[in-house]
């Protein structure tokens, strides 16, 4: 019997080629969607999940002026040891990057590796909280004297070949050019994912005994530098609110009674989904994935309700079998699994045509996709595979075999092909009415989001970006500065030596052809980095400090970025400048609603000196349009100004010019900065990739439109089949009578845009919901408009009456003697 069922079913849907297509192709689409989108976040979900203990491991972060960071003060690990409880382990570290090099032996070369990967200059204690496989070396010691390393087993391989970990004890590496240390332990790989995939570790004793104490601050509360991260593990039956509360007296100790530094702990699972939390490993955005699933949720229903509608618009053609089935004695049983037969071998084809969609899908979106995703055949895939051809089955094969198995044989065998009564009209027109309410809600989003990026690519930021090129350096990570000025604390600033170099490959650069100008910064106007935030205030002021954003920049930073001086003058030239320019919004922040009136004023930055205002700027965009621009403060400090920024006449020039001036500047960085990373960015291609995240929510939005639609549109034309097939008779008596081609078309299609109408009027107040809530994220953004909604509409119906037009045509232009001829 279960083999009769199988070829029946087999026959059945090569009888019908194309619903069977259309069927298959639907639901392939669906499940290729949710299969896609099960993988990506397995994946994401799959970060940090292995570690011994994980419930207790947590990242400590620091929130500040509002804003949350991965980062704590020097200082900081050492104070929580000792001023705070409920902690089994405390463990500081610092991530580095550096070049490398691996001296050779007598016979060998040295070899050299300008990106030496993740390197993090870590506490003993780390070990303690990640757990590593030790293939030579401890935990306890391996770090615990200065000038020693540990690296992972793939970088020892990478290093020095072949040679077993114990051979590798006590090799040297050359960090920088000058840091040596001296590898006093080897550990296995995790096979895990992870954000903390560190493949090297330098002693934390190392920064006090080496150069590095110049470059890493580690007795300064005043400074927060992204670079400084502490890792705790809880003692057991510690709830993390007890060491959160502590956090409140600790930082009153440091900061004062009103302190703008407050601690918090981040659960170590967490991190990956917390943008703020930057710097250590690839983020992923927790609102996406979940945004993600159910958009996969609902692709799989619509292809199930278009599934449901064509199985219902082909059931006229096989009124007769069931009429004979049932004649002959089968029951609605027999039929109900006939169906479910049919719905599981058209299941089985469409996962097994997704399945291999999905590579192919992860090719295209393979900038939207993260690298390791991959398609493997695991118990875990297969299981969820068998999941989705269970449910599928179950869900698109009881309504057509409830509908079908309703058909009485007294009234089909005498050719009446529709029941009275069978096939529920309302419900079908239901059904319609979700699937494009879903599709409409997709395309109004989609025209939201453009609209917004639109607005925040193209606005006038208050500064120039054409043709400007910032070059990679030794970046600047601090955050906070309390003081302008001459600092005790070396942090985040560079040596006189550095400074020399980079005034003198900044003169080699301005010799080269097709170069206008070139200028020393601590960042652009905009950027995803900051140089640093601070208060700031009137020198004899009663009032309020403010908080500022703090800019660097010599005289030439104006004029380089054609910015917009509304009062006094520019800066004078010079290296011993202590004047200060403020932004339109940080004068009126000042109490002064006549800008003018703060030219000569003093300013003071923190606790430090008062420095005079000599000029006012127009209000300039200095973070994406996420964030509120803070009063703007620029000021000249040569330790600070790390970067270099160069103008190019990029209208005179080719492509290849352009690649040559770019190997011109490479090669002079090589000649002064030998051993260290040359990088370049054009500035108006760094602005766009702030906003990277929302451009790829556009596309797959856009995507997700694309499949809701499409899929919409074979639901549609199941009814359109269904509806035409029905209304033949009525069809061929309005043509006899006398109704034209364009007046039945216009009756089919009626229904049509009626329900799409309907659809719009549901979905129009979700959108608005939906999409306002999304552009709250925007400190700056457009408005919602009702040409947003009307633009959707109109699109769903032209999509809608070119899908069931051809069908309308057909079925107004047949021939009326046809569908009269029969009874």
């Amino acid at each position: 019997m279960l083999k009769n069922y199988w070829i029946v079913a087999w026959r059945s849907l090569v009888r019908n080629k194309i619903y069977s297509l259309v069927n298959v192709l639907g639901l392939a689409l669906g499940i290729c969607a949710c299969l896609a989108i099960y993988l990506i976040t397995r994946y994401e979900f799959s970060f940090d999940n292995f570690h011994p203990d994980r419930d207790r491991i947590f990242c400590v972060d620091a929130v500040l002026y509002g804003g949350h960071w991965n980062c704590v003060p020097g200082p900081m690990p050492a104070a929580m040891r000792r001023e705070m409880t409920g902690f089994q382990t405390v463990a500081a570290f610092q991530t580095y990057e550096a070049s490398v090099t691996i001296p050779g032996g007598p016979n060998e070369q040295p070899k050299n590796f300008n990106y030496a990967g993740s390197i993090a200059i870590a506490e003993p204690a780390y070990f303690e909280i990640f757990h590593y496989r030790w293939l030579s070396g401890n935990a306890a010691t391996s770090l615990s004297m200065p000038y020693s390393a540990v690296l992972t087993a793939k970088k020892a391989r990478q290093y020095f070949g072949d040679l077993s970990p114990d051979r590798i004890i006590g090799r040297t590496i050359r960090y920088q050019d000058s840091l040596i240390v001296t590898i006093t332990g080897i550990v296995a790989d995790w096979t895990g994912n992870s954000d903390f995939n560190f493949s090297q570790w330098i002693s934390y004793a190392t920064i006090p005994a080496s150069f590095l104490k110049n470059k890493i601050t580690l007795d300064s509360w005043d400074k927060l530098d992204r670079s400084s991260h502490v890792v705790i593990k809880l003692a057991k039956n510690v709830k993390p609110s007890q060491i959160d509360a502590q956090f409140t007296a600790f930082a009153k100790r440091y900061f004062g009674p009103k302190p703008v530094f407050a601690g918090r702990l981040q659960p170590l699972r967490g991190s990956h989904f917390h943008q703020e939390y930057g710097g250590i490993g690839r983020k992923a955005s927790l609102p996406v994935l979940y945004t993600l699933m159910a958009v996969a949720g609902f692709i799989l229903i619509l292809a199930i309700v278009n599934f449901v509608n064509l199985s219902t618009a082909q059931s006229m053609q096989r009124a007769r079998e069931i009429g004979v089935r049932k004649a002959l004695g089968g029951g609605r049983s027999g039929i109900a699994v006939q169906f479910f037969t049919e719905t599981l071998l058209l299941t089985i084809a469409a996962v097994v045509l997704a399945a291999l969609m999905v590579k192919p899908v992860f090719s295209v979106f393979g900038d939207l996709i993260p690298g390791e995703v991959h398609f493997p055949l695991t118990g875990a895939t297969l299981l969820f595979l068998l999941l989705v051809i269970a449910v599928t089955t179950l869900l698109a094969g009881f309504y057509p075999a409830k509908v079908l198995g309703n058909y009485q044989p007294t009234v089909t065998l005498k050719g009446i092909t529709a029941a009275p009564g069978v096939g529920n009209a309302t419900l079908r027109r239901g059904l319609i009415v979700f699937q494009f309410t879903i599709s409409l809600l997709f395309i109004i989003a989609s025209v939201v989001i453009g609209s917004q990026l639109r607005y925040v690519l193209h606005a006038n930021l208050g500064f120039k970006t054409d043709a400007i090129i910032t070059l990679g350096g030794p970046r600047d990570n601090t955050l906070v500065s309390s003081s302008f000025g001459p600092d005790k604390n070396k942090g985040g600033q560079r040596s006189p030596e550095d400074i020399g170099k980079t005034v003198i490959l900044m003169d080699k650069i301005r010799q080269l052809a097709g170069v206008e100008q070139v200028i020393r910064e601590a960042k652009p106007p905009m950027d995803q980095m900051h140089s640093g935030f601070g208060g700031g205030g009137l020198k004899g002021s009663d009032e309020k400090p403010i908080d500022i954003s703090l800019h660097y920049g010599d005289a030439d930073y104006i004029p380089f970025y054609g910015m917009k001086l509304i009062a006094g003058r520019n800066m004078l030239p010079g290296d011993n400048s202590r004047e200060l320019l403020i932004s339109k919004t940080c004068a009126h922040a000042l109490g002064f609603a006549d800008v003018g009136k703060a030219i000569g004023q003093e300013v003071v930055i923190g606790p430090g000196d008062a420095y005079p205002v000599a000029g006012v700027v127009d209000d300039f965009y200095e973070r994406s349009f996420h964030q509120a621009t803070w009063p703007i403060i620029i000021a000249h400090d040569p330790r600070r100004e790390t970067t270099i920024a160069v103008k190019i006449a990029a209208k005179r020039m080719a492509a290849g010019e352009l690649q040559t001036l770019i190997g011109n500047i490479e090669e002079n960085w090589k000649a002064i900065f030998p051993g260290k990373p040359f990088g370049y960015s054009f500035l108006d291609e760094s602005i766009a990739n702030m906003y990277a995240d929302d451009l790829r929510t556009e596309r797959l939005t856009n995507v997700a439109m694309g499949i809701t639609v499409f899929i919409s549109c074979l639901g549609l034309l199941g009814l359109a089949i269904f509806s035409t097939e029905k209304r033949g008779r009525e069809i061929g008596i309005r043509k006899v009578l006398g109704a034209t081609v364009p007046g039945i078309m216009a009756m089919l299609c009626k229904e049509i845009v009626l329900l799409i109408v309907l659809a719009l009027l549901v979905a129009s107040p979700l959108a608005w919901y939906l999409m306002h809530d999304w552009l709250q994220g925007f400190a700056y953004r457009t408005t919602l408009s009702g040409w947003m909604f009307v633009t959707a509409g109109a699109a769903a119906i032209g999509i809608a009456l070119l899908t069931v037009g051809f069908l309308a045509m057909r079925a107004a232009m047949a021939n009326p003697v046809k569908s009269l001829r029969t009874e």
